[in-house]
């Protein structure tokens, strides 16, 4: 019948593949990380473990904006080792898509209030910031593995004075499950 088939082509063509974001979607992302300072060191070398939860929005079928939320565990041995939660707004660029892989650029910037001095000798208060390459391949219809390669900077952007600015470089990888 050609009602039907009509019909039929008209219903496959509303799914959204994961290659074709649909601009009004939203994602919701929980990931786990760790990393290891890597350059301008401080008096420790601090290793980050954590967890982030997170929501993006398509802006188009290249760009995505989120807010990240962080909670990390910062080792920073002979320091007091600290819980360093934080808030991240994060822009993604989907830099090369196929049917059911994107890899992204990504980006942003935050506040955080530790539950002590981050890194040693700093600041409870600082801002955080963030940068990296990552890759997301869509599972089935609803759910994606995403992960990547970040650079995270924490600093309190000498607030406090020169003597109480150490920072953090660190790099890292995270993993994990956004729905669609």
């Amino acid at each position: 019948m050609p009602g039907l088939a009509q019909t039929d082509t008209l219903a496959t063509t509303d799914i959204a593949l994961p290659s074709s974001p649909d601009p009004d979607r939203w994602r919701f992302q929980v990931a786990g990380g760790f990393f290891r300072e890597a350059w301008d060191m401080n008096a420790s070398r601090e290793h980050l473990v954590g967890a982030s939860v997170g929501v993006t929005r398509n802006l188009s079928r290249s760009w995505m904006l989120g807010f990240e939320a962080h909670l990390l565990h910062v080792n920073q041995s002979p320091e007091v080792d600290a819980f360093l939660p934080a808030g991240t707004m994060v822009l993604r660029w989907g830099a090369y898509r196929t049917p059911n892989t994107t890899v992204f650029l990504e980006g942003g910037g935050g506040i955080s209030y530790a539950s002590n001095e981050v890194p040693g000798h700093g600041t409870r208060f600082n801002f955080v910031s963030q940068t990296g390459v990552g890759m997301a391949r869509a599972l089935n219809s609803r759910i994606e593995l995403v992960g990547g390669l970040r650079w995270l900077h924490v600093s309190n952007n000498s607030l406090r004075g020169h003597s109480r600015n150490p920072d953090i470089q660190a790099v890292g990888m995270y993993v994990g499950w956004q729905l669609r």
